[in-house]
């Protein structure tokens, strides 16, 4: 099942997405088992994230509204990073408003032997500053990218967004400028109504969309960029199954991550490893790479 991108080799295409695991600190008999785990977002300043209620689902979607809730740099340094396992590979989520966030995050974290690589945040759609008004700028995410590239030479990853722009410029500006692969998509712009109410059901107002009804969505995107871009796409995006990564890696994703599923089953991981293996073997598909970029077309 091992996957390789760059000069990383991952046991399995399954990542653990970011803000779904919290810091890894949980659960060790799944991380010890995925590919890899992106760590919940970092800022530079601890956050205490949106006023309640911060989550509404259904059986095919979920609309967050979280805000970057995360300890800060300081204690992610001190306290947490110490105790995250390391036998699996960590990449660390990194969010900022503006370049010097980005620099002040990477300067301390950047050449850590802990960390394996980092996943910048351009796209997260809860928040004012940051975040999604970073990435919907191929401008800004070519600015970002190459802040990062020239501060660290582990693997980035930019996490981009398809809310409100065109997703091919800034793929593009984050393979020129450095970036080692793009995860495609942050979750999408989404408003849930209380009509007893008459206003918004999240304390913020809006939120991101996520869940199996975006996967349709995701699944062309990834098919397309990863036809017009040189690095890797990471895909992310309503996967509950083993079928479900079947189907983003013939349509051109390298490695998978799992959000929300995360949040109703922290072991779920485990189950869509197992339904992989047994489609792989029903298939005759002896490695990912097999299949990787080779849907056909109509």
């Amino acid at each position: 099942m091992n996957v390789k991108l760059g000069k990383t080799t991952f046991r399995n295409p399954l990542v653990l997405a970011s803000g779904t695991f919290g810091y890894g600190l949980t659960f060790p008999e799944v991380i010890e088992k995925v590919g890899a785990l992106v760590t919940k977002g970092i800022t530079v300043e601890e956050r205490i994230g949106n006023p309640p209620p911060r989550i509404w689902d259904s059986a095919e979607t979920v609309v967050n509204s979280v805000g970057l809730e995360n300890v800060g740099l300081q204690r992610f340094q001190t306290e947490i990073l110490p105790m995250i396992p390391t036998s699996t590979p960590v990449y660390v989520n990194l969010a900022g408003v503006d370049l010097g966030d980005f620099k002040s995050i990477l300067q301390p974290l950047g050449q850590d032997q802990r960390i394996a690589g980092f996943e910048l945040n351009l796209s997260c759609p809860n928040v004012k500053e940051g975040g999604a008004a970073l990435g919907q700028s191929s401008r800004k995410v070519s600015e970002v990218t190459a802040l990062a590239r020239s501060l660290t030479v582990k693997p980035i990853w930019v996490k981009l967004t398809s809310n409100f722009c065109d997703v091919r410029e800034i793929s593009k500006a984050a393979a020129d400028a450095g970036a080692d692969a793009v995860v495609l998509v942050n979750t999408l712009n989404a408003l849930v109504i209380d009509v007893e109410k008459r206003k918004p059901f999240l304390g913020a107002g809006s939120g991101g969309l996520s869940g199996p009804a975006v996967k349709p969505h995701v699944l062309y995107i990834v098919r397309e960029i990863s036809r017009i871009i040189d690095i890797p796409v990471i895909a992310s995006g309503g996967v509950v199954s083993g079928l479900d990564v079947f189907e983003y890696l013939l349509a051109g994703a390298r490695l998978v991550q799992l959000g929300s599923i995360n949040l109703v089953d922290p072991g779920a991981a485990l189950r869509i490893l197992e339904e992989l293996k047994d489609l792989f073997r029903r298939e005759g598909v002896n490695s990912p790479t097999e299949i990787i970029g080779r849907l056909e077309d109509r």
